[in-house]
């Protein structure tokens, strides 16, 4: 008896922590990983190029109260190559898509790092009733590309271009759309009814166009914190504490 109560404890712990496998939707096949419980869903969206372990341990700290969803993006990590282009509307169908393949349900809390700050915020301009809650980690911030002159942005492509041409090709087209996604960030705004924590890495000048994502957004929370632009790394316990701060909000239970 004692042996099959340990087994039964042994699977439900397995099931909670570390269910990682592979699905297909519309012929694209992901790595996704889901854990915990709860009624509301952390997603995690990762920064260009970056598989769900740019995450570390974060997850499985918020899998101890929530229920977390990760996944690595076509031509990312160990999902297979893209079948689509690399826009902002394919990742936010495709993750759309993805989750209610998985009958994993609204409400979402999301926490975007650098271009899964993008790629967030344009989910929440198509599904704004799906959204409790925004985490930004030091998120690509439009409006410092948008201050660039034309020969700015010419010499900054050609930066990323030497960068990204011995990178895998799905590094490689992400990187390809990165300027071009830039259009679709024009003047979207975070509906007033989702609260937003900001945090600006020290890392990078990017702290006073982070500003513009949440100006005269009311529900808004903005932080500096020392260090580079992987932040949510090099404070992981602060990084832990505002998506708790968040699902609170949320009415997480």
């Amino acid at each position: 008896m004692k042996r099959t109560c340990l087994l039964a404890l042994l699977v439900i712990a397995s099931w909670l922590y570390a269910h990682e496998k592979y699905v297909t939707v519309d012929s694209q096949k992901y790595r996704v990983k889901e854990m915990g419980q709860g009624n509301i869903t952390v997603v995690f969206e990762s920064g260009m190029s970056d598989s769900i372990e740019n995450w570390q341990s974060i997850p499985d700290s918020i899998a101890k109260i929530a229920k977390v969803f990760l996944y690595d993006r076509p031509g990312i990590g160990k999902s297979d190559s893209a079948t689509t282009p690399r826009t902002l509307p394919n990742h936010v169908k495709e993750l759309h898509d993805l989750l209610n393949y998985e009958n994993i349900h609204p409400p979402y809390v999301f926490v975007g790092h650098s271009l899964g700050g993008f790629i967030t915020r344009y989910y929440i301009s198509q599904h704004p009733e799906q959204v409790k809650g925004l985490l930004l980690l030091d998120p690509a911030a439009e409006a410092w590309w948008y201050q660039m002159s034309a020969k700015e942005l010419q010499e900054y492509k050609k930066g990323g271009d030497e960068v990204y041409r011995s990178r895998p090709r799905g590094q490689q087209q992400e990187w390809e759309e990165f300027l071009p996604n830039m259009e679709y960030m024009r003047n979207l705004k975070i509906p007033e009814q989702i609260p937003v924590i900001l945090i600006s890495a020290s890392a990078w000048e990017w702290y006073k166009y982070h500003k513009k994502i949440i100006k005269g957004h009311k529900n808004s929370k903005h932080v500096e914190l020392t260090g580079s632009h992987y932040i949510h790394q090099d404070h992981p316990d602060k990084t832990i504490q505002y998506i708790k701060d968040l699902l609170q909000t949320a009415g997480a239970q």
